[in-house]
């Protein structure tokens, strides 16, 4: 795991909150704490004691996900530019997208991307040898040495795995490309449709499990892209190659799960399929949480969490419950904030450098009392009340937006590993509710690009004579192919990178005679 050093600045920050609680004690003296149902554990407008926060995390969100959601990701371009060529034959292209509101210009200077790790794809996996070493584990997992033969019998294990898991999509790119594809607004249109037809099965479900509609619809927006995106690898296979690659229990106990899946008729046999990393179904279950925590959510006495709906918003809603980080419903899981210039200094500056301050947890109305404000700049409170524990979170450092996350984020967190995930759906939970987008700009002067922004660069390489493939939001080596010869013939970095500054360069600079792109 990568991990970048911690400066020393506990105890400095301590010090300046104290500092800014201390200052802003006197202007809050007249302003009560919204109370919730159970009353303002916050009694007077005292000083913030502030308590001793331990050494805050300073990482990289590398930690492997036991189970990360499978997002378009592209794979790494082709080293040399690609010159024009001839129209490529049309193919259908994905449905149209809406264009993400555009932010607020950044004036630090671009940062670039993580780069993507190189990862060795092994040749030879000993796909016998694994069904082997595991087939003596048959027994103690609920299945007879005859299920494991039967079910192992044509398993193969995966190289793409192995690679996958080495380097996840989410670490791959900038967090600002990231949520800008994740949390456009062609997700939210297709959320609130969600909402809006499954209505009273998602009321039912919330009253039943304490978690809000919106929350559901965002985990399985980000996860499957609602449904269309349920992957194509073997679930079985895809156990069998971590259990026999990473050595870990709990992948070992997923390939046996898989089999019981199977044994049982519980999923398909012939189309046993999720992500690289063996999730499946509409909001991506692991075998092994199917047997704990799926529910039959549409009452019909089985679950199927590929067809139904219901069922699988209610095994999520399920999940999100029983982990150890339980939802609390009506509590945001992330609330953009305005920090003060005291408190920022402890942040570190870096826009590579990601602050998770999970060790200092501090009320609602502590944080207001230290000056924090909601990222519009009003004040800081919850319709639910402000004595609910949230920490500092700065995914690209103190220059890009901060966040308060609360233990919904945590929860979110318990569902999938990856913060860069937890912040998208927390992010499309906000604007699914009716929240704004975020304020604060990125720390880039080369903003990411929504999936309908991506669509429209692919066109206008198209129409300069490019083979991008087909225009579908998702920029793949083709595309990044004709982007970096499109810097070398402009005198940029040639970097194939898909950003907002190769966009506007294109549009600002727009041939006689241009290609259409074939209409749909």
């Amino acid at each position: 795991m990568r991990q970048s050093s911690i400066r020393p600045r506990i105890d400095s920050f301590s010090r300046v909150l104290a500092a800014a609680a201390l200052a802003a004690a006197a202007s809050a003296a007249q302003a009560q704490s919204p109370g919730s149902a159970t009353g303002s554990r916050v009694q007077s407008p005292a000083p913030v004691q502030p308590q001793t926060p331990l050494t805050p995390k300073r990482s990289f969100d590398d930690a492997p996900a036991a189970r990360a959601h499978e997002a378009p990701s592209a794979a790494a371009p082709a080293a040399a530019p690609a010159p024009a060529a001839a129209p490529a034959p049309a193919a259908t292209p994905a449905a149209p997208a809406a264009a993400t509101p555009a932010a607020t210009p950044a004036a630090a200077p671009a940062a670039a991307p993580a780069a993507a790790p190189t990862v060795i794809i092994p040749t030879e996996l000993d796909t016998k040898a694994c069904i082997a070493k595991l087939r003596k584990g048959a027994a103690a997992n609920g299945l007879t040495v005859a299920d494991w033969d039967k079910y192992t019998a044509n398993a193969t294990l995966l190289p793409t795995t192995v690679a996958s898991a080495k380097g996840q999509p989410e670490g791959r790119e900038s967090w600002w490309d990231y949520i800008a594809k994740t949390v456009d607004d062609e997700r939210v249109q297709d959320g609130r449709a969600v909402m809006s037809k499954y209505g009273s099965q998602l009321a039912s479900i919330s009253q039943q499990y304490q978690v809000d509609p919106a929350t559901l619809v965002a985990i399985f927006g980000i996860e499957t892209n609602y449904g269309r995106q349920v992957g194509k690898t073997n679930v079985l296979d895809a156990w069998l190659t971590r259990a026999c690659t990473e050595n870990k229990q709990l992948w070992e106990k997923n390939a046996y799960a898989s089999v019981r899946l199977l044994r049982d008729g519980t999923v398909p046999a012939d189309k046993f399929v999720g992500s690289w990393s063996g999730a499946f179904g509409m909001t991506q279950f692991i075998p092994t949480s199917f047997y704990e925590l799926a529910a039959d959510g549409d009452g019909d006495g089985r679950i199927d969490l590929y067809n139904s709906l219901p069922d699988a918003l209610a095994s999520t809603a399920n999940h999100l419950r029983k982990r150890r980080a339980k939802w609390t419903h009506g509590l945001p899981a992330v609330v953009e904030v305005r920090v003060p210039a005291e408190l920022a200094a402890a942040i570190p500056p870096e826009p590579d450098a990601e602050y998770v301050g999970s060790q200092d947890r501090r009320t609602i109305a502590q944080w207001a009392q230290a000056g924090l404000k909601q990222g519009d700049g009003s004040v800081l409170k919850l319709p639910s009340g402000n004595e609910e524990q949230a920490y500092l979170f700065a995914p690209t450092g103190a220059r890009g937006p901060v966040f308060l996350a609360t233990v919904n984020f945590d929860a979110i967190l318990h569902y999938n590993q990856s913060r860069r995930y937890g912040l998208a759906v927390a992010l499309l939970l906000n604007r699914l509710q009716g929240g704004p987008a975020i304020a604060a700009a990125w720390p880039t002067d080369d903003p990411g690009l929504s999936r309908a922004q991506i669509k429209e660069l692919q066109e206008q390489l198209y129409g300069r004579g490019y083979d991008i493939g087909v225009a579908d939001g998702i920029p793949g080596a083709k595309t990044r192919d004709a982007v970096r010869a499109e810097q070398e013939r402009r005198n940029l970095p040639q970097d194939g990178r898909v950003g907002k500054r190769i966009l506007d360069a294109l549009k600002a600079d727009q041939p006689d005679a241009m290609r259409a792109y074939p209409s749909r």
